[in-house]
């Protein structure tokens, strides 16, 4: 080989081998560029990609200020070996003062949301379980909470029928509506754990628990109901308890309840005969009673009878009662029984036509529904007895003045003690009978009064029932 030729092949081969070993350190040079590039985007807040080509770098993605875009920036320049940086790819979030973001619940349970979010992931986390949460803008500035305070936020709204919630810096508000005070209770207790944050909490609860509602009864208007009801009864039970009475008037409900109402409904149901008028008033400090006795009732006996079936006195008022006109005439509200006034007081019209048997039968039934008492060992008529006393001058007065007959009154009494003493009581009792009855209008003149003693037993004197039994009233018509 000549040396000129060894010369050229010297030559060419340091050449190549230049060449390699600029191409091995430049490939070299550029991962360790990259690698020191990547390391400080690990550190940034939001997601952030560089590129490294050949020695220049270029940044592309999201800083969340410009003081961490130059920091960023001025660490890419003092990788040794790189030549251009450029960060025209980055854009800066937006400085958002004061920083708000808002959640708001709709009545069909769906969440909306309004305002920034401080980084995607922080974003992205909540709209796992909040889909409306998607939507919101990247902003810088979110006061140190942000995430805790809106999950804290999404919390207390979800026991709320409708409402909002809104972080203003550091100032948290939620206004909405509740359903009861137990999810009130909720919504306050998700806030209760939010630190850092100063709240403001507005609700307005629909149904506050609270049973407030009054009856009105007038035996010649009817009954009218207004207030809120405990729902579990709601206004066709109280109707029902009262026994099946038309009720007017509106009425909302409540999911509390007063204990023992249910039962003090039914019990002055069926003692609604007893009164001209009440006004019942219930509230969950309990029941209270006002009312007005029917005319010619003893005001203390209705008031025991309200006791027994009320099982309370203290809330009980009676009211003095007022006598109607002699001749008015009505409809019972209560009983839809016909009525007409004669002697003060209200009576009932019979509806059936005058004749011996349907007179005596219909008074025979009536005292034996409830039998005429008194006072024991006198001729006193016990005061809770002038409620049949009026039932049967209903029926005497048709068959006196209608069907023109007379009627005798016999007073009976059981075998026990003097057989004179028994006829004198017997007599006395009747004639007590028969003057009650004369104050109701009744004439005297159709009306005679006997004593028949202990003549006349139905039933065996030898027991207390059968006693009872044999101290009667009867009414009987004569051909």
């Amino acid at each position: 080989m000549s040396k000129g030729l060894g010369a050229l092949v010297f030559v060419a081969g340091v050449a190549a081998l230049s060449y390699w070993g600029a191409q091995s350190h430049a490939v070299t040079m550029e991962r360790k560029i990259a690698a020191e590039a990547m390391s400080l985007i690990a550190q940034t807040v939001h997601p952030m990609s560089v590129s490294v080509i050949g020695r220049d770098i270029a940044l592309a993605g999201t800083a969340d200020n410009e003081a961490e875009l130059a920091g960023l920036v001025d660490g890419l320049n003092d990788i040794r070996g790189r030549r251009v940086v450029n960060a025209e790819g980055v854009t800066v979030l937006p400085l958002v003062e004061p920083y708000e973001t808002a959640l708001s619940k709709a009545a069909d349970g769906s969440i909306a949301a309004t305002g920034y979010a401080p980084t995607a992931a922080a974003r992205d986390a909540l709209a796992a379980d909040l889909p409306g949460l998607a939507g919101l803008l990247l902003g810088h500035g979110a006061p140190e909470g942000w995430a805790g305070a809106l999950a804290a936020g999404a919390a207390a709204l979800a026991p709320l029928e409708e409402g909002s919630a809104a972080l203003t810096g550091t100032t948290f508000t939620l206004a909405g509506m509740a359903a009861t005070p137990f999810e009130e209770n909720e919504t306050r207790a998700a806030l209760a754990g939010l630190d850092g944050f100063e709240t403001v909490v507005a609700i307005e609860v629909l149904d506050p628990g609270i049973v407030d509602f009054q009856i009105g009864y007038d035996a010649s208007e009817g009954f009218r109901i207004a207030g809120t009801v405990p729902g579990s009864l709601g206004r066709d039970a109280i109707a029902a308890a009262l026994g099946g009475v038309e009720l007017d008037g509106e009425v909302s409900t409540t999911f509390a309840g007063l204990d023992g109402l249910e039962a003090a409904l039914v019990a002055l149901g069926a003692r609604l005969g007893l009164f001209e008028s009440f006004d019942l008033t219930a509230s969950d400090d309990g029941l209270s009673l006002a009312a007005e006795p029917m005319a010619g009732l003893d005001g203390d006996t209705v008031r025991a009878a309200l006791v027994e079936g009320l099982g309370d006195g203290e809330g009980i008022t009676m009211i003095a009662s007022t006598a109607p006109a002699d001749g008015a005439e009505r409809v019972n509200a209560a009983t839809g029984r016909r009525q007409f006034a004669q002697g003060g007081v209200w009576m009932n019209m019979p509806e059936f036509e005058p004749s011996k048997a349907t007179c005596t039968q219909a008074a025979r039934d009536t005292v034996e529904a409830a039998p005429i008492r008194f006072v024991t060992g006198s001729a006193e008529l016990d005061p809770v007895s002038l409620a049949t006393v009026n039932e049967v001058a209903g029926i005497i007065h048709l068959c006196t003045r209608e069907a023109g007959m007379r009627v005798v009154i016999g007073g009976h009494t059981d075998a026990q003690g003097d057989d004179t003493a028994n006829y004198a009581l017997s007599l006395a009792r009747a004639r007590a009978v028969r003057d009650a009855l004369a104050a109701r209008g009744i004439d005297t003149v159709r009306m005679t009064a006997v004593g028949y003693g202990e003549t006349e037993p139905v039933a065996d004197n030898d027991t207390e029932e059968g006693r009872a039994k044999n101290r009667r009233t009867t009414f009987e018509w004569p051909e």
